[in-house]
Protein backbone atom coordinates (compact mmCIF):
# COMPACT_ATOMS: atom_id res chain seq x y z
CA UNK A 1 0.00 0.00 0.00
CA UNK A 2 3.06 2.47 0.97
CA UNK A 3 4.28 1.74 -2.44
CA UNK A 4 0.89 2.49 -4.54
CA UNK A 5 0.47 5.92 -2.29
CA UNK A 6 4.18 6.94 -3.32
CA UNK A 7 3.97 5.80 -7.04
CA UNK A 8 0.42 7.74 -7.23
CA UNK A 9 2.43 11.11 -5.03
CA UNK A 10 5.25 10.43 -7.79
CA UNK A 11 2.93 10.77 -11.09
CA UNK A 12 1.33 13.85 -9.52
CA UNK A 13 4.15 15.37 -8.77
CA UNK A 14 3.32 16.11 -5.35
CA UNK A 15 5.52 16.82 -2.74
CA UNK A 16 5.16 14.85 0.49
CA UNK A 17 6.06 13.46 3.97
CA UNK A 18 6.15 10.30 5.83
CA UNK A 19 4.81 9.55 9.67
CA UNK A 20 5.28 6.28 11.34
CA UNK A 21 3.03 5.55 14.50
CA UNK A 22 2.54 3.72 17.03
CA UNK A 23 6.19 3.82 18.13
CA UNK A 24 5.41 3.18 22.00
CA UNK A 25 4.17 -0.33 20.82
CA UNK A 26 7.23 -1.47 18.45
CA UNK A 27 10.06 -3.11 19.64
CA UNK A 28 13.23 -0.94 18.84
CA UNK A 29 14.40 -3.45 16.33
CA UNK A 30 10.91 -3.65 14.68
CA UNK A 31 10.99 0.10 14.72
CA UNK A 32 14.62 0.49 13.35
CA UNK A 33 13.71 -2.05 10.35
CA UNK A 34 10.40 -0.13 9.48
CA UNK A 35 12.60 3.08 9.45
CA UNK A 36 15.25 1.68 7.55
CA UNK A 37 13.10 0.08 5.08
CA UNK A 38 11.05 3.08 4.90
CA UNK A 39 14.64 4.88 3.57
CA UNK A 40 15.78 2.26 1.91
CA UNK A 41 12.20 2.50 -0.68
CA UNK A 42 12.53 6.27 -0.69
CA UNK A 43 16.40 6.31 -1.70
CA UNK A 44 15.38 3.34 -4.59
CA UNK A 45 15.96 4.73 -8.68
CA UNK A 46 12.23 4.42 -8.96
CA UNK A 47 11.40 7.04 -6.40
CA UNK A 48 14.78 8.97 -5.58
CA UNK A 49 14.49 11.38 -2.64
CA UNK A 50 16.39 12.03 0.41
CA UNK A 51 14.32 10.54 3.75
CA UNK A 52 15.18 12.98 6.57
CA UNK A 53 14.52 11.87 10.42
CA UNK A 54 12.89 14.69 12.01
CA UNK A 55 14.19 15.10 16.25
CA UNK A 56 14.17 18.76 16.59
CA UNK A 57 11.91 22.06 15.94
CA UNK A 58 14.84 23.66 13.42
CA UNK A 59 14.92 20.37 11.64
CA UNK A 60 11.18 20.86 11.46
CA UNK A 61 10.82 24.43 10.09
CA UNK A 62 14.00 23.41 7.61
CA UNK A 63 11.98 20.46 5.99
CA UNK A 64 8.82 22.42 5.84
CA UNK A 65 10.97 25.64 3.77
CA UNK A 66 12.77 23.18 1.31
CA UNK A 67 9.45 20.84 0.76
CA UNK A 68 7.62 24.11 -0.29
CA UNK A 69 10.82 25.00 -2.62
CA UNK A 70 10.77 21.94 -4.36
CA UNK A 71 13.12 19.66 -3.02
CA UNK A 72 13.67 16.06 -2.94
CA UNK A 73 13.62 16.01 0.61
CA UNK A 74 11.18 13.35 2.37
CA UNK A 75 10.41 14.80 6.45
CA UNK A 76 9.80 11.16 8.26
CA UNK A 77 8.25 11.85 11.91
CA UNK A 78 8.40 9.17 14.26
CA UNK A 79 5.73 9.60 16.81
CA UNK A 80 2.99 8.23 19.29
CA UNK A 81 -0.73 9.11 19.68
CA UNK A 82 -0.57 7.59 23.51
CA UNK A 83 2.34 9.09 25.05
CA UNK A 84 2.87 12.27 22.67
CA UNK A 85 5.76 11.64 21.26
CA UNK A 86 6.56 14.04 18.35
CA UNK A 87 3.83 15.43 18.14
CA UNK A 88 4.37 18.76 18.81
CA UNK A 89 6.96 18.39 15.74
CA UNK A 90 4.67 17.04 13.45
CA UNK A 91 1.99 19.86 14.34
CA UNK A 92 4.79 22.57 14.23
CA UNK A 93 5.39 21.27 10.44
CA UNK A 94 1.84 21.47 9.50
CA UNK A 95 1.55 24.53 10.60
CA UNK A 96 4.87 25.81 8.83
CA UNK A 97 3.89 24.58 5.39
CA UNK A 98 2.89 27.12 2.41
CA UNK A 99 -0.50 27.01 0.98
CA UNK A 100 0.29 25.42 -2.77
CA UNK A 101 -2.20 27.53 -4.50
CA UNK A 102 -3.05 31.21 -4.19
CA UNK A 103 -6.33 31.36 -2.50
CA UNK A 104 -6.32 35.60 -2.44
CA UNK A 105 -7.39 35.81 -6.19
CA UNK A 106 -9.79 32.92 -6.02
CA UNK A 107 -11.87 34.63 -3.37
CA UNK A 108 -13.28 37.52 -5.42
CA UNK A 109 -14.85 34.87 -8.14
CA UNK A 110 -18.30 32.78 -8.03
CA UNK A 111 -19.02 30.88 -5.21
CA UNK A 112 -18.22 27.03 -5.80
CA UNK A 113 -18.39 24.82 -2.66
CA UNK A 114 -17.61 20.84 -2.98
CA UNK A 115 -19.38 19.02 -0.84
CA UNK A 116 -17.72 15.74 0.84
CA UNK A 117 -20.22 15.02 3.49
CA UNK A 118 -23.80 15.76 4.65
CA UNK A 119 -25.22 15.31 8.36
CA UNK A 120 -28.55 15.49 9.93
CA UNK A 121 -28.55 17.58 13.18
CA UNK A 122 -31.30 17.61 15.45
CA UNK A 123 -32.80 21.00 15.52
CA UNK A 124 -30.25 22.44 12.46
CA UNK A 125 -31.86 20.45 9.36
CA UNK A 126 -29.20 19.45 6.95
CA UNK A 127 -25.63 20.32 7.20
CA UNK A 128 -23.08 19.92 4.25
CA UNK A 129 -19.44 19.41 4.91
CA UNK A 130 -16.97 20.13 2.42
CA UNK A 131 -14.14 23.04 0.94
CA UNK A 132 -14.55 26.61 -0.64
CA UNK A 133 -12.81 26.31 -3.51
CA UNK A 134 -13.74 29.69 -5.32
CA UNK A 135 -15.50 32.86 -3.75
CA UNK A 136 -16.70 33.80 -0.04
CA UNK A 137 -20.11 32.96 1.59
CA UNK A 138 -20.91 35.53 4.22
CA UNK A 139 -23.83 35.71 6.96
CA UNK A 140 -25.88 39.21 7.13
CA UNK A 141 -28.44 39.44 9.26
CA UNK A 142 -28.13 35.64 10.22
CA UNK A 143 -28.96 34.59 6.39
CA UNK A 144 -26.56 33.83 4.24
CA UNK A 145 -26.72 33.82 -0.10
CA UNK A 146 -28.99 31.57 -2.04
CA UNK A 147 -26.93 29.29 -4.09
CA UNK A 148 -28.25 26.36 -6.30
CA UNK A 149 -27.23 22.59 -5.05
CA UNK A 150 -26.66 19.67 -7.10
CA UNK A 151 -26.69 17.82 -8.95
CA UNK A 152 -29.10 15.23 -8.18
CA UNK A 153 -29.96 12.15 -10.12
CA UNK A 154 -31.83 13.50 -12.68
CA UNK A 155 -28.54 16.15 -12.97
CA UNK A 156 -31.05 19.27 -11.03
CA UNK A 157 -30.17 21.75 -8.98
CA UNK A 158 -31.82 23.37 -6.09
CA UNK A 159 -32.02 26.26 -4.74
CA UNK A 160 -30.75 26.46 -1.25
CA UNK A 161 -29.97 29.32 1.40
CA UNK A 162 -27.24 29.04 4.26
CA UNK A 163 -28.66 30.05 7.11
CA UNK A 164 -24.98 29.19 9.56
CA UNK A 165 -21.31 28.45 8.77
CA UNK A 166 -18.99 26.72 10.88
CA UNK A 167 -15.29 25.68 10.49
CA UNK A 168 -13.47 23.67 12.49
CA UNK A 169 -16.11 23.20 15.26
CA UNK A 170 -17.03 27.27 15.43
CA UNK A 171 -19.77 29.55 14.78
CA UNK A 172 -18.17 32.18 11.85
CA UNK A 173 -19.37 34.97 9.81
CA UNK A 174 -17.50 34.22 6.97
CA UNK A 175 -15.76 31.62 5.63
CA UNK A 176 -13.43 32.26 1.78
CA UNK A 177 -11.95 30.08 -0.79
CA UNK A 178 -9.52 27.34 0.49
CA UNK A 179 -11.09 27.03 3.46
CA UNK A 180 -13.23 24.03 4.59
CA UNK A 181 -16.60 25.08 6.24
CA UNK A 182 -20.18 23.30 7.00
CA UNK A 183 -23.04 25.05 5.90
CA UNK A 184 -26.60 24.16 7.59
CA UNK A 185 -28.83 25.03 4.51
CA UNK A 186 -32.49 25.19 3.63
CA UNK A 187 -34.91 25.13 0.65
CA UNK A 188 -35.59 28.10 -0.85
CA UNK A 189 -39.30 28.39 -2.66
CA UNK A 190 -40.44 25.51 -4.69
CA UNK A 191 -43.79 24.50 -6.05
CA UNK A 192 -45.34 22.25 -3.78
CA UNK A 193 -44.18 20.47 -0.11
CA UNK A 194 -41.91 17.91 -1.40
CA UNK A 195 -39.95 20.11 -3.38
CA UNK A 196 -39.80 22.41 -0.15
CA UNK A 197 -38.04 19.57 1.75
CA UNK A 198 -34.31 18.55 1.86
CA UNK A 199 -33.26 15.87 3.37
CA UNK A 200 -30.12 14.19 4.28
CA UNK A 201 -31.13 11.17 1.70
CA UNK A 202 -30.93 13.92 -1.38
CA UNK A 203 -27.80 15.10 -0.59
CA UNK A 204 -24.19 13.03 -2.12
CA UNK A 205 -20.99 13.22 -1.95
CA UNK A 206 -19.81 14.64 -4.89
CA UNK A 207 -22.44 17.32 -5.39
CA UNK A 208 -21.72 21.11 -5.50
CA UNK A 209 -23.00 24.73 -4.24
CA UNK A 210 -22.78 26.86 -6.88
CA UNK A 211 -23.38 30.68 -7.41
CA UNK A 212 -26.47 31.07 -9.67
CA UNK A 213 -24.79 33.40 -11.45
CA UNK A 214 -22.81 30.25 -12.97
CA UNK A 215 -25.98 28.53 -14.47
CA UNK A 216 -24.30 25.30 -14.18
CA UNK A 217 -25.08 22.56 -15.98
CA UNK A 218 -24.94 18.71 -14.94
CA UNK A 219 -23.19 16.41 -17.00
CA UNK A 220 -22.51 12.28 -17.54
CA UNK A 221 -19.91 12.87 -20.54
CA UNK A 222 -16.04 14.30 -20.54
CA UNK A 223 -13.15 14.20 -22.41
CA UNK A 224 -9.49 14.15 -20.52
CA UNK A 225 -6.45 13.99 -21.14
CA UNK A 226 -5.23 10.39 -19.14
CA UNK A 227 -2.01 8.71 -18.38
CA UNK A 228 -2.44 4.84 -17.42
CA UNK A 229 0.22 3.98 -14.41
CA UNK A 230 -0.75 0.57 -14.43
CA UNK A 231 -2.66 -2.04 -16.04
CA UNK A 232 -2.10 -5.81 -16.34
CA UNK A 233 -3.01 -5.94 -19.96
CA UNK A 234 -4.72 -3.63 -22.21
CA UNK A 235 -7.60 -1.04 -21.70
CA UNK A 236 -10.28 -1.27 -24.66
CA UNK A 237 -13.58 0.71 -25.46
CA UNK A 238 -16.13 -0.50 -23.13
CA UNK A 239 -14.02 -0.45 -19.82
CA UNK A 240 -15.11 0.61 -16.91
CA UNK A 241 -13.10 2.18 -13.86
CA UNK A 242 -14.27 4.23 -10.81
CA UNK A 243 -13.41 7.62 -11.76
CA UNK A 244 -12.16 9.93 -8.78
CA UNK A 245 -12.64 13.73 -9.26
CA UNK A 246 -12.11 16.06 -6.01
CA UNK A 247 -15.19 14.52 -4.29
CA UNK A 248 -16.98 13.28 -7.64
CA UNK A 249 -16.63 9.01 -7.23
CA UNK A 250 -18.75 7.24 -9.52
CA UNK A 251 -18.14 4.30 -12.20
CA UNK A 252 -17.64 5.52 -15.83
CA UNK A 253 -17.49 3.61 -19.18
CA UNK A 254 -14.64 4.15 -21.94
CA UNK A 255 -16.41 5.41 -24.85
CA UNK A 256 -14.29 6.11 -27.11
CA UNK A 257 -10.24 7.63 -27.56
CA UNK A 258 -7.88 8.35 -29.78
CA UNK A 259 -5.68 4.78 -29.70
CA UNK A 260 -6.96 1.32 -30.22
CA UNK A 261 -5.07 0.03 -27.26
CA UNK A 262 -4.08 1.62 -23.36
CA UNK A 263 -1.08 -0.20 -21.72
CA UNK A 264 1.14 0.87 -18.69
CA UNK A 265 2.73 3.98 -19.21
CA UNK A 266 0.57 5.15 -22.34
CA UNK A 267 -1.23 8.65 -22.60
CA UNK A 268 -3.96 9.06 -24.59
CA UNK A 269 -7.55 11.54 -25.11
CA UNK A 270 -10.18 9.48 -23.65
CA UNK A 271 -14.22 10.03 -23.40
CA UNK A 272 -15.68 8.80 -20.44
CA UNK A 273 -19.55 8.19 -19.97
CA UNK A 274 -20.79 8.17 -16.41
CA UNK A 275 -23.03 5.06 -15.54
CA UNK A 276 -25.02 6.04 -13.08
CA UNK A 277 -26.42 9.87 -12.32
CA UNK A 278 -24.93 12.95 -13.96
CA UNK A 279 -22.39 15.13 -12.07
CA UNK A 280 -20.78 19.02 -12.43
CA UNK A 281 -17.40 18.79 -13.57
CA UNK A 282 -15.13 21.78 -15.39
CA UNK A 283 -11.98 21.60 -17.64
CA UNK A 284 -8.79 21.79 -15.48
CA UNK A 285 -10.23 19.18 -12.73
CA UNK A 286 -7.55 16.44 -11.94
CA UNK A 287 -9.16 12.79 -12.47
CA UNK A 288 -8.04 9.68 -10.90
CA UNK A 289 -9.45 6.64 -12.79
CA UNK A 290 -8.99 2.87 -10.99
CA UNK A 291 -10.16 -0.92 -11.05
CA UNK A 292 -8.50 -3.87 -9.54
CA UNK A 293 -4.73 -3.60 -10.14
CA UNK A 294 -5.66 -0.64 -12.28
CA UNK A 295 -4.43 2.88 -11.71
CA UNK A 296 -4.19 5.98 -14.03
CA UNK A 297 -4.09 9.88 -13.82
CA UNK A 298 -5.53 12.37 -16.21
CA UNK A 299 -7.24 15.94 -16.54
CA UNK A 300 -10.28 17.16 -17.73
CA UNK A 301 -10.14 18.96 -21.21
CA UNK A 302 -13.90 19.35 -22.26
CA UNK A 303 -17.25 19.11 -20.95
CA UNK A 304 -19.51 16.87 -22.88
CA UNK A 305 -23.30 17.61 -22.64
CA UNK A 306 -26.36 15.49 -24.16
CA UNK A 307 -27.10 18.33 -26.43
CA UNK A 308 -23.65 18.62 -28.07
CA UNK A 309 -22.88 16.47 -31.08
CA UNK A 310 -19.24 14.82 -30.69
CA UNK A 311 -17.59 13.36 -33.46
CA UNK A 312 -16.09 9.93 -33.12
CA UNK A 313 -12.12 10.84 -31.89
CA UNK A 314 -9.51 9.73 -34.69
CA UNK A 315 -6.98 7.02 -33.74
CA UNK A 316 -3.30 7.37 -34.12
CA UNK A 317 -1.82 5.09 -35.70
CA UNK A 318 1.76 5.32 -34.12
CA UNK A 319 0.27 4.47 -30.49
CA UNK A 320 1.26 1.03 -30.08
CA UNK A 321 4.67 1.58 -28.81
CA UNK A 322 6.86 -0.16 -26.39
CA UNK A 323 5.33 0.96 -22.36
CA UNK A 324 6.89 3.84 -20.16
CA UNK A 325 8.11 2.50 -16.89
CA UNK A 326 5.68 3.96 -14.66
CA UNK A 327 6.52 5.29 -10.97
CA UNK A 328 8.17 2.45 -8.70
CA UNK A 329 8.73 0.16 -11.98
CA UNK A 330 4.72 -0.82 -12.03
Amino acid sequence: MTREHIGLLLALRLPFFAVITKIDLAPANVLQETVDGLCKLLKGRNVRKMPYLVKDAGGCLSCARQLAEGARLVPVFQVSNVNGENLDLLRLFLNALPARRDWVDKRNDRVEFCIDDAFNVPGVGVVVAGTVLKGSVRLQHGQGPVLLLGPDTTGQFKRVQVKGIHTKAVAVDEVRAGQSASFAVKVVGGHNKEDRQLKRAHVRKGMVLLDPELKPRATRAFAAEVFVLHHPTTIKRGYQPVVHARTVRQVAAVQDMNVELLRSGTRARVRFRFQHYPEYLSPGTPIIFREGNTRGIGVVKRVLYDDVDVKPMQVKKDELAAPVVTPLGT
